[in-house]
């Protein structure tokens, strides 16, 4: 089946490290780098026409970090300091499907994926999530 990036106003959980670890982050390059190409990409994503109903929101395990600003435009970045990523993701996409949000949850990890869909809440592999965004006019 393939993604299409849906017209209804979404907001898209994504795996920040896993994200980046997963496929994009390659030896020669420092992930500090790809992950500030990855969060200025998602952010240019986010104002695109196609995109601007969404919202991005990045989680990162761990304590802040440099990474730029955290609110740019549809792009949130968020660190998940007391909890995993994983954690704060499944909270977090609970809450809001149970509020009536449309969610959708970007990760990897099959263990997280199988929690979310037993709550109802609909996850994409972060290669397939990225392949799909494609800019206007590129």
């Amino acid at each position: 089946m393939t993604f299409y990036t849906t017209t209804k106003p979404t907001i898209y959980l994504i795996d920040g490290l896993n994200l980046v670890r997963s496929f994009l982050w390659q030896f020669g390059r420092s992930e500090e780098d790809v992950t500030a190409e990855f969060l200025d990409f998602l952010e240019e994503v986010s104002l695109d026409e196609k995109y601007n109903m969404h919202e991005f929101r990045v989680v990162f395990d761990g304590a802040y970090r440099p990474v730029g600003p955290l609110y740019r435009a549809g792009l949130h970045i968020v660190f998940a300091e007391q909890d995993s990523a994983d954690d704060y993701i499944f909270q977090e996409a609970d809450y809001l499907h149970q509020s009536g949000s449309r969610v959708i949850a970007v990760t990897d990890d099959r263990d997280l994926q199988q929690r979310l869909k037993e709550v109802g809440v609909k996850a994409l592999f972060c290669q397939k999530f990225y392949r799909s965004l494609k800019l206007s006019g590129k």
